[in-house]
């Protein structure tokens, strides 16, 4: 059997497999490399997101594979042979997921080089999602394989393909009842959460068994099939029958705050602290501008460290969403954009219906936050040129007023702060 397999390896549907899922990993991991940048538990995390692409490649190739046969007028030769008749469509199914398996693996050890030189965190139980991600390949690609063998046509390949996409694409949208979890592609593994061992356990086994009914159907082998079906049936009850899962656990570890030791706390998750020195240097500067005037914030922090679903209430913490920053080789990806958050700061902390607008408000507004980001405007003469003419003490009694009156939805006295300048 061994060589069969080399020869279907070297000559087969495998190389194209191979290179297809290698080319897939590689667009998906570019395309939001923030997600899993510098965290372990992030890049396997979404690697259970590329699989909505590469489960849909598998699937084509084991049809494709599975089609070899037909199309090249082997099936009176094969038939001849003393080999039973699973062994060339074990061998076929094996060299393509195989191959496919290969291909991500090669991907995501590249990926895995650049996590580890940055990575702060090595995560929790990271390697049972990739084991499990990697076993769906396989469940795929026995999928393509059954395919293949019923329809006698070159376009099911593609078709398969396609179809399988879609069908996993719709149970990412119904993601609050417990059987979505037979399907492997899951998209809101976010670095911090945590999958029970048990659904990991659930999931493997499901898909094992899910393999081995698909390769019983295609090699027509009835009893077999029987013992294959009853196994997937029971795999599947713990995780259809089980406790929904609706939100995820946090990893205690993970969120842990990791602060800066020198000049204004600036705290990030353990899971993000890669990033720590360049959110302080760009933070810092801000926080130092405030310091001393009364209201304002003294620190600031990852809002991955707040509890899932707990809306942030700390008048001396500024939050820093920290989504899509991160960047493969380190740094931010927008600074512009982090520093941007202070703009809660600013904004007045009231439903605007109960704020008395009026175009002085807002100019009040605004000058408060470009003072506070301190960055240069394009035209000169403007309300916040005037703010920063004056002596740098009456410049923050100002900012102090205008936190005070934003505090306490004062339309009146943020217009008469607006009207000074």
């Amino acid at each position: 059997m061994r060589r069969p397999l080399q020869v279907e390896l070297l000559r087969g549907t495998a190389p194209a497999a191979a290179l297809a899922i290698f080319g897939g990993t590689v667009w998906m991991l570019c395309v939001h490399a923030d997600v899993w940048a510098g965290r372990w538990a992030g890049l396997v995390g979404y690697f259970r997101v590329c699989l909505l692409i590469l489960c849909a490649l598998m699937v084509a190739a084991g049809a494709w594979q599975a089609g070899r046969e037909r199309r090249r007028g082997m099936g009176e030769l094969l038939a001849s042979t003393p080999r039973p008749a699973w062994q060339p469509l074990l061998v076929s199914w094996l060299s393509v997921a195989v191959a496919g398996s290969a291909g991500a693996v090669a991907v995501l050890g590249g990926a895995a080089a650049l996590v580890g030189a940055q990575a702060t965190y090595p995560g929790r139980d990271w390697w049972w999602v990739l084991l499990v991600g990697l076993l769906a390949l396989w469940a795929a690609a026995a999928f393509g394989v059954l395919v293949g063998r019923l329809v006698p046509y070159r376009a099911i390949a593609p078709i398969a393909g396609v179809a399988t996409y879609v069908g996993l694409g719709a149970t990412t949208y119904v993601d609050v009842y417990r059987a979505t979890w037979l399907s492997p592609v899951r998209d809101n593994l976010r670095a911090e959460l945590l999958i029970p061992g048990e659904l990991h356990l659930a999931q493997a086994a499901w898909l094992l068994a899910l393999t081995a009914t698909l390769l019983a159907l295609a090699a027509r082998i009835r009893w077999v099939t029987v013992v294959a079906v009853a196994l997937t049936a029971a795999a599947a009850v713990p995780i259809v029958t089980g406790p929904r899962v609706s939100r995820l656990p946090t990893d205690p570890r993970a969120v842990e705050p990791v602060c800066t030791t020198d000049g204004p706390p600036v705290c990030m998750a353990r899971v993000n602290a890669f990033l720590l020195d360049d959110v302080a240097a760009a933070i810092q500067p801000l926080l130092t501008r405030m310091a001393g005037i009364p209201g304002a914030p003294t620190r600031a922090a990852d809002s991955t460290i707040l509890p899932d679903g707990q809306v942030p209430g700390q008048a001396e913490t500024v939050w820093l969403n920290l989504l899509e920053q991160p960047q493969v080789f380190g740094g931010l990806a927008e600074v512009s954009e982090l520093r941007s958050g202070f703009r809660q700061i600013t904004e007045p902390f009231c439903d605007h219906a109960h704020l008395d607008y009026s175009p002085e408000v807002d100019k009040a507004r605004t000058v408060a936050l470009q003072w506070l980001l301190d960055e240069q405007q394009p035209l000169s003469d403007l309300p916040t040129d005037r703010l920063r003419a004056l002596p740098l003490d009456q410049q923050r009694a100002w900012f102090g007023e205008y936190l005070a009156a934003a505090r306490a939805c004062d339309g009146k006295r943020l217009a008469e702060l607006g009207e000074r300048l």
